[in-house]
């Protein structure tokens, strides 16, 4: 017997040890992103922080397992390692994505062809250094 899974309920970053770098990170989520806060997040004695609303689609999440050692052998450099734990995100144009990022002032790297001839991966950091991917279906 197996547990039944109905659906991806968070994920969660950790963003530091002092909670006044909470506005900091919300104002990115923000502005990057154009995300909502969930105001209902309940104060949690010793953790800090805020909950970030994600919208939703017709797209299942998955869970992407990644065999690596250390530095995988598809990483360019440390930082720039595909198999880092991440979130990935659907955007409706990457290329709209890049330029968005590029405005913000936002260092990314892209990945071109890594798991399909027709696939590009976008990569970037929020400010505590948490990994994003961004891809655009169909």
């Amino acid at each position: 017997m197996s547990l039944e899974v109905v659906g991806l309920m968070h994920v969660g970053y950790r963003i530091g040890g002092h909670a006044d770098q909470v506005p900091a990170i919300v104002d990115f989520y923000k502005s990057v992103f154009g995300l909502d806060i969930d105001p209902n997040r309940p104060t949690i004695p010793k953790i800090p922080g805020a909950w970030i609303q994600l919208p939703s689609s017709n797209i299942e999440p998955q869970l992407h397992m990644m065999v690596a050692d250390g530095v995988s052998r598809a990483a360019r450099n440390a930082r720039q390692d595909p198999t880092r734990t991440h979130i990935a995100l659907v955007v409706q144009d990457l290329l709209i994505a890049k330029r968005h990022l590029t405005a913000m002032g936002i260092d990314y790297w892209v990945y071109k062809g890594l798991v399909g001839t027709d696939s590009d991966q976008v990569f970037f950091e929020d400010p505590a250094g948490n990994l994003f991917e961004l891809q655009q279906i169909g």
